[in-house]
């Protein structure tokens, strides 16, 4: 079999252990044989793997079915991301054949745990790719079985995963990131030569197996801004300011352009967000490049760098003005020219830049761009075919939720996805919303945090928001400590005040604690440690409810004291004098 795999944007640098299994449909479900190997979509992106699956016996038992089971695992943590099931549709042939393209489950998606089999001593598995209700029985370690009820001697080392058994009775291991061999009990020791300085600048080291097409024995995945075979030198760094007389959009595509000899340029496109009242963009970028193009979401263009030769490793800053915009035909030339045919029109692209020589840079119709350049003292235009109209939907799996726009830079082999929120939605996901909700610094450190990046590598703003929750937390906890301890004497809250502000001491901790845990909430699913989308939405809904039901308390109680003490003022302005001597006399 021929099978290509594919990941989506928050699995690029996720290496996953596949084992590829032919089964039968007994009792025992055997494993007649099976393959497994490691995939890394930054690396084996666009490869096909042949896969060769042999039946146990020849030949092979007529009245049994047959199936080709696929389990996939990440490989440094085991964790079991889901399984696929493919029937053989014609078993009295010798040989079958089958070329397939499978889609890596998101990062995110539940195991959907089914019932429909009773399992032993395992559980109930529905599988990824079967709409029919196909599922199997996932069996606890020792146990083995179409529905786990068979008791088997794992002979898997103690850290790896047993996955089935084979025909001649042997395990089926997953193992880890840093053991091979059958049974997971060699140690590959690649990644520790030279002092574990494998791979530089925090790189992860990756063992090689038969079927990475490399010629070193390990590979190294690159931590962000850095890049080479062994994460050795820093990535192009791209500065981006805009003029003020740019009305920036929230999200902006950027288009870098790869010039071949006698070939078609190669277009990447990444997409960042700008957050408000910020006109400056920083990007790490680690392939060739030798124009790049910024986008705005209403299709105006700018040309923003353009370089005859790559050269790595450099920071490059740029402001861009209204002058560097490419503007469309529509705008250079009268209708009637622009309702000509593409052939006809296009002798004619040399008039723009030879009319406007100093401040014209490039244009645009409905497939080309067009650059602008000097050949021999005369201002020409060079066109290149560009698809303004390719789509970025993240291949249909989009992840964004309440009707968010889910856009990744490129349809095949994506290495960034991001959403783009409606009105008042906002995070990774467009999981958190602000409406109806007063505190908004959820909402402005929304798009700061990133996603897959360790807690010491976020922007200096998160670092900030960090330090000043913490400072607030404790103040706010000193504050209500010391409250209580004053107003738990009972001879102080005698008076009405004292039971007031004793309430509004145990609102202010309250409150402190449900914003503190909101925001540690918030930082850790938008870094999208946290997966599980039921437990986001309770938190959602509960903390907002119960942060505001204390805000309020707390805004009652402080209401009931000012009434209190306006009262107490209004009865002494009404004090009688001559009544109080008179009672005393």
């Amino acid at each position: 079999m021929t099978i290509q795999f594919r990941a989506l944007a928050d699995s690029w640098s996720t290496l996953f252990a596949i084992v590829i299994s032919l089964i039968d449909d007994s009792e025992e479900r055997i494993v007649h044989s099976y393959e497994q190997l490691n995939y890394l979509s930054s690396r084996d992106c666009k490869i096909k793997f042949n896969i060769y699956l042999l039946y146990s016996t020849r030949p092979k038992n007529s009245t049994r079915n047959y199936t080709i089971h696929i389990d996939i695992y990440e490989k440094v943590s085991l964790k079991y991301r889901g399984s696929f099931f493919y029937r053989i549709l014609f078993p009295f042939l010798p040989v079958y054949r089958q070329a397939l393209i499978l889609d890596i489950p998101r990062n995110d998606e539940n195991i959907q745990i089914c019932s429909k089999l009773q399992c032993s001593h395992g559980q109930c598995i529905a599988y990824s790719n079967v709409l029919d209700d196909d599922s199997f029985c996932q069996c606890d370690q020792g146990w083995s079985g179409k529905y786990c009820q068979i008791f088997h001697q794992n002979m898997c080392s103690s850290d790896s995963k047993h996955a089935g058994v084979t025909a001649n009775n042997r395990s089926v291991c997953v193992c880890p990131i840093d053991k091979f061999g059958s049974r997971c009990l060699l140690v590959n020791e690649v990644c520790q030569m030279n002092n574990n300085l494998t791979c530089y600048n925090g790189g992860q080291c990756i063992p090689s197996d038969k079927y990475t097409l490399s010629s070193q024995s390990f590979h190294c995945v690159c931590r962000k801004g850095y890049t080479g075979d062994r994460c050795e030198r820093n990535d192009t760094k791209i500065e981006f300011s805009f003029a003020e007389g740019i009305a920036l959009s929230q999200s902006i595509f950027i288009h870098f352009i790869r010039i071949i000899s006698n070939a078609t340029p190669i277009r990447t496109t990444t997409l960042r967000t700008i957050p408000l009242k910020q006109d400056s963009i920083t990007i790490y970028w680690s392939q060739q490049f030798h124009l790049v193009f910024v986008e705005l979401l209403n299709k105006i263009y700018y040309l923003a760098v353009i370089q005859k030769s790559y050269s790595a490793t450099t920071t490059i800053v740029r402001k861009i003005n209204p002058v560097d915009r490419c503007q469309h035909i529509n705008e250079l030339f009268n209708e009637t020219f622009v309702d000509m045919h593409i052939v006809r029109r296009m002798k004619y692209y040399h008039l723009p830049c030879q009319i406007y020589p100093s401040n014209r840079s490039c244009f645009y119709d409905n497939t080309q761009i067009c650059l602008c350049y000097t050949f021999e003292q005369q201002r020409l235009a060079n066109c290149f075919e560009f698809n303004h109209n390719m789509t970025f939907d993240c291949s249909g799996q989009s992840v964004c939720e309440n009707d968010g726009q889910c856009f990744q830079d490129t349809p095949d082999c994506p290495k960034r996805a991001i959403c783009i929120c409606p009105l008042c939605y906002y995070g990774a996901r467009c999981q958190f919303r602000t409406s109806g909700f007063g505190l908004s610094l959820d909402a402005i450190l929304g798009y700061h945090i990133l996603p897959h990046i360790s807690l010491t590598n976020q922007p200096t703003i998160v670092k900030i928001s960090i330090a000043v929750t913490v400072i607030f937390l404790l103040v706010g906890l000193i504050n209500g400590v010391l409250c209580l301890i004053t107003f738990k004497d009972k001879t102080i809250r005698e008076v009405g005040c004292g039971l007031y502000l004793l309430g509004s001491a145990i609102t202010t901790l309250s409150t402190m604690v449900v914003f503190a845990l909101k925001y540690w909430i918030l930082l850790v699913a938008q870094m999208t440690f946290i997966f599980n989308r039921l437990f986001l939405q309770i938190q959602c809904i509960s903390l907002d409810f119960l942060l505001q039901v204390c805000l309020d308390m707390d805004q009652w109680m402080n209401a009931c004291v000012a009434v209190e003490r306006a009262v107490t003022m209004i009865r002494a302005a009404r004090f009688n004098k001559k009544k109080v001597k008179k009672w005393l006399n």
